[in-house]
């Protein structure tokens, strides 16, 4: 009975070993997310950005990185803001055998809640008592 090659072991065995992921949570995120979901905000600055990075030694993590906490350094960094809109994440890492480092950095639109929304007029909209028709009583405490 021939055996099998050992290269062709140590292959089978690389391969199953790189086949192998692995699946982490990264963040719950807080709010209404969607294109259709934007609160009353006044955008106060663009480019806000946050970071955060979580490390290993030998793959045992001493720290992972956190997307709540580089949201809120984002927010930290612009007087003022309480939310961030049209945000972009992005992840890297720096993998070695003994020291890992991975990184979630956020980049959005920083802003504050606002109470209510105001709607321009059109400039050729006239006051309303020029557009009521004449002879209408428009005052409502009987006055002239």
């Amino acid at each position: 009975m021939r055996g099998r090659p050992r290269g062709a072991t140590v292959a089978a065995l690389t391969a199953a070993v790189l086949a192998v992921g692995c699946r982490a949570h990264v963040a719950t995120l807080p709010g209404v997310l969607g294109p259709e979901a934007y609160p009353p905000a006044m955008v106060l600055a663009t480019g806000a950005i946050g970071e955060d990075c979580g490390t290993s030694i030998l793959f045992v993590p001493l720290r992972q990185a956190s997307l709540e906490v580089a949201v809120a350094r984002a927010i930290a960094s612009v007087p003022e803001a309480t939310l961030l809109t049209d945000v972009q994440v992005d992840a890297s890492a720096f993998v070695t055998l003994v020291y890992n480092r991975g990184c979630v950095r956020v980049k959005g639109s920083a802003a504050k809640l606002v109470s209510s929304v105001v709607v321009p007029m059109p400039e050729r909209h006239q006051h309303h008592d020029e557009s009521m028709p004449h002879g209408h009583d428009h005052h409502h405490d009987g006055s002239p």
